[in-house]
């Protein structure tokens, strides 16, 4: 990998009612850390900054939401900010910056003039909330890192800065029963990918939408008979409204103008139709926290998959890898495990066994997709995949861009 690839992953932050209102934009860096090299360090992270707002886009990564970006006293103190759209960013402070009179004075002028500013991975003792009490006036938000040992509790971190207005941000919470309590004793956003693990509650029923999903997908495996799957379309109006919505969406170029449901679906045929249906199921108007970020979690893994079968020498696979991704998380949506989905749908073995197990080829697609969601190092762990898939990086990564374009809201 050359110097100049520049990699952007990405991390959903929460409100307190589960919605996404942020992106944590997780860059590369050119070194590990060191002292002797920050003024290079400096230069990377501007190119990178650059980089993200001139060639990759910014609305193509966060769309209209922040954009939480990490930042030391080299950038702080350098002309990066005069290039930077203000409105579009929370900066992130991290832990090893030297708080000199010089970085207070600049953050508190750039405070000023209306840039945000966020503590990053802040530890909650004496001496380090000395060390950074300073740029409090300044700071809107600080991140606390639960899996850190911090000297004193969730709440009473609370209390702590119950006297500053500055907003908490809970980072690396890994269960629902953490942002619970996270929620009660008062912070304010929170960041990890709890939302992703099913939270299964008994006796719920599936929707009427999604069994009416369900069957059609089931006629698409048991007959080609397009008489037959029109006569099931028909009994659901709402997969025909949607379904026309989606065949004249950007994503269709067709020249002949759709007069009937019977062109539609031999325009498509079954293998697409069922990976259509796999992302509406989906489309159940839920009133619950995290719903959006699932939705595109799994509009991601649909993408992505989608793409790495291409990639790797297998188009005739498409439709299947989008249907595994698009149905990898439906029990965390839905609230019910899978095993009681699998039951009810009538599906390939392959995709069978990468949504129970992980197992095949789709499984270990599935499982590469998943890694994408969820590192902390985005450029390490494409290099190491792209090793294992027998890609380029650069290839891996514009697959991953691809992906999570189709997961920005405008």
């Amino acid at each position: 990998m050359v110097e100049s690839d520049i990699f952007i992953g990405r991390q959903p932050i929460f409100d307190k009612e589960g919605k996404c209102v942020s992106y944590e934009l997780l860059y590369r860096s050119t070194h590990e850390s060191s002292e002797a090299v920050f003024s290079d360090n400096a230069k990377a992270t501007a190119r990178v900054i650059i980089n993200l707002i001139h060639n990759i886009g910014l609305s193509s990564i966060i769309g209209t939401k922040i954009g939480y970006i990490n930042i030391d006293e080299q950038i702080i103190l350098s002309d990066v900010f005069l290039s930077l759209p203000k409105s579009k960013f929370v900066f992130e402070i991290l832990e090893y910056t030297q708080v000199t009179p010089a970085v207070i004075e600049r953050v508190h002028h750039l405070h000023e003039l209306g840039y945000r500013f966020a503590l990053d991975d802040f530890s909650c003792e004496p001496e380090n909330i000395n060390y950074f009490s300073p740029l409090f006036p300044y700071v809107d938000v600080i991140k606390i890192d639960l899996l850190a040992d911090n000297p004193i509790s969730i709440e009473e971190i609370v209390a702590l800065f119950s006297s500053h207005k500055i907003k908490l941000l809970a980072e690396k919470v890994e269960d629902k029963e953490t942002f619970d309590r996270c929620k009660k004793a008062g912070f304010d956003y929170f960041q990890g990918f709890f939302f992703e693990k099913p939270t299964i509650i008994i006796g719920t029923k599936i929707e009427p939408s999604v069994l009416n999903a369900i069957d059609v997908i089931n006629t698409l495996y048991t007959t080609t008979d397009m008489n037959v799957i029109c006569d099931k379309f028909s009994s659901y109006p709402e997969l025909t409204f949607n379904l026309l919505r989606y065949i004249n969406s950007a994503e269709f170029s067709f020249r002949e103008k759709i007069t009937s449901m019977k062109q539609i679906l031999n325009l498509l045929g079954p293998s697409r139709l069922r990976s259509w249906l796999g992302l509406f199921l989906y489309s159940t108007s839920h009133d619950e926290m995290f719903q959006e970020a699932i939705v595109d979690a799994a509009r991601f893994r649909a993408h992505m998959m989608q793409e790495l079968v291409s990639v790797l020498g297998k188009p005739e696979l498409g439709d299947e890898a989008f249907l595994t991704g698009s149905l990898s998380l439906i029990d965390t949506y839905l609230h019910i495990s899978m095993s009681t989905i699998i039951d009810k749908i009538h599906l390939d073995q392959p995709i069978i066994d990468a949504l129970v197990t992980r197992s095949g080829y789709f499984g270990k697609l599935l499982l590469v997709t998943e890694k994408l969601e969820k590192t902390d190092d985005i450029h390490l762990l494409i290099d190491k995949l792209a090793l294992k898939l027998n890609l380029r990086p650069e290839t891996l990564y514009t697959l991953y861009t691809n992906a999570h374009n189709y997961t920005v809201h405008p």
